[in-house]
């Protein structure tokens, strides 16, 4: 796996940690919406990591939320 690409798993998985502990709570998308598609989250993972789309964002914090169970 390339460098950038574990930058982004490594802050994916710390954001769905997050997400898991309710750091996220206050954000209303979270109540009708998947996390991965929840604009709040991709912005702030992109945010950490910037340069990448929202696409490789969302698909990066699925696979964070699928790792952190």
């Amino acid at each position: 796996m390339p460098q950038t690409d574990q930058t982004l798993a490594a802050a994916a998985y710390d954001l769905a940690e997050e997400y898991r502990s309710g750091l996220w709570n206050h954000v209303s998308d979270m109540k009708r919406l998947p996390a991965p598609l929840c604009p709040e989250l991709i912005a702030e993972l992109q945010r950490r990591c910037p340069g990448r789309s929202a696409s490789a964002c969302q698909q990066a914090i699925a696979d964070g939320l699928f790792a952190s169970r």
